[in-house]
């Protein structure tokens, strides 16, 4: 393996390509990696020299005073061999290669790439792409991508061989309030391969989980042994694309990727503890389980709404998916009957029937998490106080008081929810819609931002909720195979 610090953790790169027309590449990536706060040394390259955005441009690689950890590369694809060799015999060992036109093309294309890729092994050098959108590192302050957006650091990892779908990701997670550790688009995979970037992310401390979109494998067999050993440490969450006609097809044009066989594919999934899942949606989502939520240790289910439709959504899902809505115990009947009105569904799931919100719902999400029979809790609704749906005031200074106070039941809610899945070591996946009023938008993401600082999210859908939990007990279930019996132990 190569020194991926290099392109993670760089002291200094060189930005070859570098020009000073706004519509070109070499100026709009370069903008983003100086706009993006890079603290390292940065050296444009460009035969006519001269200066861009405030910084001196050399006319050759040869002509920078050191060293450079890291090249980034956007020249058309005919200077590309010329501008490799000048990186080789710079010593520079770490290039990110964005220009397109090459292997996804056809037989020149890949000509060209196979003598670019020769020529770099050779020299000691290892390349990222080409026909890729370049590389985030957010504890480097390295934002070296073509769209202006600089996701701040957080806990996911994504490594895909498509420039837009990792952006989307990325945009996905701002859009929550989560950040992500490193955005790796890999393109064509010339040289480095997605396996490459998931074994780094495994041992990466600030990434919690990994997201990847894969288009096809350059070497199947190394890709599953990397995985199963990366998926010890860490969860994959996957999207693998080509499973129609049209998908490989597409895939291949797009990235010359081979798709294979999809059922050998899952197969691979579930030997290596890969979680496959079929769209963006779905990788996001059971992305963001991982990271706020304790593992189950099974797939028995106790579901509470405040509503008896979401409910028989949400059983419906679970039984879909495999996991068992738990019947409840004689014990737990005669403490929900305590408290609750005559009228609650007196089943699995609990339906309130709108009979009782805050205190008495976090008092039945209690019950279920520290009852033996649950290993996980779904809370359809949001526990919060009555006072959350009244109609707002007209005055502007009370209205604003009322906001206040909504905003601060919501997050209240999360936090004991938090509480009691710590307390008992279950995840309490939410679903609901936050009973706002027209126009509340910012006090939504108000809300979201806070809940997201908690470590946790709310999906707005019951079968979300289902499908986060069927994922969370896959990898548990994977996890608990590889341990040791007591008996073997010593042996």
């Amino acid at each position: 393996m190569p020194d991926l610090d290099k392109f993670f953790s760089p002291r200094s790169l060189a930005f070859l390509g570098a020009s000073a027309d706004h519509g070109k590449w070499g100026y709009r990536v370069l903008s983003n990696i100086v706009s993006g706060g890079f603290q390292g040394k940065i050296y444009p390259i460009n035969p006519k020299g001269g200066e861009i955005l405030g910084i001196p441009v050399f006319q050759s690689v040869s002509d920078v005073p050191e060293v450079p950890d890291l090249a980034i590369i956007v020249v058309p694809p005919p200077s590309m061999i010329d501008t490799i060799r000048e990186c080789v015999n710079k010593g520079v060992k770490a290039g990110v290669v964005i220009t397109a036109g090459f292997a996804e093309l056809g037989e020149v294309g890949s000509k060209l790439q196979q003598e670019m890729v020769e020529l770099a092994r050779k020299g000691g050098m290892s390349l990222i792409g080409p026909n890729c959108f370049g590389i985030l590192s957010t504890p480097a302050k390295l934002y070296s991508q073509m769209p202006r957006i600089f996701p701040p650091i957080g806990p996911i990892g994504v490594v895909s061989q498509s420039g837009n779908v990792g952006l989307t990701i990325s945009r996905r997670a701002m859009a929550i309030d989560f950040g992500c550790s490193r955005v790796i688009s890999t393109g064509n995979e010339a040289d480095l391969h997605a396996e490459d970037f998931v074994q780094y992310l495994a041992s990466d401390e600030q990434t919690k989980v990994i997201l990847s979109y894969i288009e096809g494998f350059k070497d199947g067999r190394r890709f599953f042994e990397i995985a199963r050993q990366a998926s010890r440490e860490k969860p994959i969450v996957m999207i693998k694309v080509g499973e129609t006609e049209a998908g490989a097809s597409a895939a291949k044009s797009h990235t010359a990727a081979l798709s294979g066989s999809d059922v050998i594919f899952d197969a691979m999934c579930r030997q290596a503890g890969i979680i496959r899942v079929h769209n963006l949606n779905e990788l996001m989502n059971v992305g963001v389980g991982f990271i706020c939520n304790p593992l189950p240790k099974g797939r028995r289910v106790g579901i509470v709404t405040l509503g008896g439709g979401w409910g028989v959504l949400a059983a419906d899902a679970c039984a879909k998916l495999g996991l068992d809505v738990v019947k409840l115990s004689d014990e737990i009947l005669n403490e929900l009957d305590s408290f609750l009105p005559a009228w609650w569904s007196r089943n699995n799931p609990i339906d309130l029937v709108a009979g009782a919100m805050g205190d008495e719902m976090l008092r039945v999400i209690e019950i279920l998490a520290r009852w033996d029979k649950t290993d996980s809790i779904i809370s359809l609704g949001i526990p919060v106080p009555p006072i959350a749906f009244a109609a707002y005031p007209k005055d502007e200074e009370e209205r604003k008081q009322r906001v206040q106070v909504v905003k601060d039941a919501f997050i209240n809610a999360f936090q004991r929810i938090k509480e009691i899945s710590e307390k008992y070591g279950k995840p309490i996946i939410t679903a609901a819609e936050m009973p706002l009023p027209q126009g509340e938008h910012s006090l939504e993401q108000d809300i979201i931002r806070g809940v997201s600082k908690l470590n946790m999210h709310s999906y707005t859908m019951p079968d979300e909720a289902a499908m986060v939990l069927r994922a969370m007990a896959q990898y548990s279930e994977y996890l608990q195979r590889l341990q040791v019996p007591e008996c073997m132990k010593g042996l």
